[in-house]
């Protein structure tokens, strides 16, 4: 069962693995090339009623809605830059049009403040996280040799090592081949795995150095 079960993570990986080499990875609106609306109201919105009109304004297209005033009274909308400035346009209008239906305004497309923002690299986001968990990780593997030496330190250490690659492998490749966007819940479901991993060893070699410290009485005795 377990060669079968290895069998698979290593197809995933190696799967992943082209994906990544060959397309890369998917990003999400926020760090892929796109283009922010700034919309405003002039008088407080619902939120549900602003989704609505985005939502039909562009259907079936993945956007993002945020309220940039304190006062309520102005949102943005986030989405992907594949129109041209034809279509956009069009799309502004028609966007002016519903809320003034909606809200009585008198808005025009010249009030809509449009900006066009470029593709972010993905190394620059997860650059600064790779820094600080390596250095995590370095004090983690020092720790680990020096507690569990009794059980082999290079054994101990690899062991937690190839654990923690082989399972972010698997987390990455999964999100490359079901093309999940990066997006700002990713890095953090990463750290869960990666402590989910460190705690299950943990656990596991505790149990190893409790056995070892019963056999070496019995010996003794």
């Amino acid at each position: 069962m377990k060669k079968i079960v290895y069998a698979i993570l290593i197809c995933i990986i190696i799967a992943g693995i082209v994906i990544i080499a060959t397309v890369g990875l998917k990003a999400d609106i926020i760090y892929s090339k796109n283009v922010e609306l700034d919309v405003y109201v002039g008088e407080v919105f619902n939120r549900k009623d602003i989704e609505n009109i985005v939502n039909d304004v562009f259907p079936n297209e993945r956007t993002i809605i945020n309220e940039i005033e304190m006062f309520g009274d102005m949102f943005s909308v986030t989405l992907a830059d594949t129109r041209s400035d034809d279509e956009l346009n069009s799309k502004v209008d028609e966007l002016v049009t519903k809320v003034n239906e909606k809200y009585g305004t008198e808005l025009k497309n010249e009030d809509i403040t449009i900006r066009h923002n470029a593709k972010v690299k993905l190394s620059s986001i997860i650059l600064p996280y790779a820094v600080t968990i390596g250095i995590s990780m370095a004090i983690i593997l020092v720790y680990v040799g020096i507690r569990y030496r009794k059980l082999g330190v290079v054994k101990t250490i690899l062991t937690y090592i190839v654990s923690i690659l082989a399972v972010e492998m698997v987390y990455l490749s999964i999100l490359a081949i079901i093309r999940y966007p990066i997006n700002r819940i990713v890095i953090p479901i990463g750290l869960v795995l990666l402590v989910t991993v460190v705690t299950i060893l943990g656990f596991a070699n505790e149990k190893k150095l409790a056995s070892a410290k019963v056999v070496e009485e019995k010996k003794r005795k």
